[in-house]
């Protein structure tokens, strides 16, 4: 779907504050959903640099991401075995980053940018070890790496810096 900036979208509302990851095999997005959005928040997400890293524990792949003086932020990630996985070319996958209200659905941040190609190497063979043996237990296994680890320790030790 073409999103555009100001406009509401049913498929934001009523989902929690939070992040999502979707790949789709050739292509990323994310979604960031806060109710307080402040102009501060959406100039650093639409004019800062962007630093993704990934995060490998218990099976499961934690997207990292830190944007300017903002906390580090993980977003974990388990591959659909239904998707077909294409290698990176020499730029990166593509990512679609959206920051939306989750009360209105108004969509107040839209960026493409792409992600490096050694971190969208590491997400293509992290998802298709994933592919290939599907982990069980999904949900407990990302409470025990939370309860483990915080967003900036597991940037400390992740993969795919850039």
């Amino acid at each position: 779907m073409d999103y555009l900036i100001g406009n509401n979208y049913n498929e934001f509302i009523n989902l929690r504050e939070g992040q999502r990851f979707y790949f789709d095999g050739e292509n990323a997005q994310i979604i960031i959903l806060r109710k307080n959005s402040d102009e501060d928040l959406i100039k650093i997400l639409n004019n800062n640099e962007i630093f993704f890293q990934l995060f490998l524990k218990e099976e499961i792949i934690f997207l990292l991401i830190k944007i300017d003086e903002l906390n580090w932020i993980d977003i974990p990630y388990v591959a659909d075995k239904s998707i077909t996985l294409t290698f990176p070319n020499c730029k990166g996958y593509n990512c679609k980053i959206l920051f939306a209200n989750p009360l209105s659905g108004k969509l107040y941040v839209k960026r493409l940018i792409n992600l490096s190609p050694g971190l969208s190497k590491a997400l293509f063979w992290a998802s298709y070890k994933q592919i290939k043996n599907p982990p069980k237990n999904i949900e407990s296994k990302i409470n025990k790496v939370h309860a483990c680890f915080s967003s900036e320790e597991m940037a400390r030790l992740s993969l795919g810096k850039n």
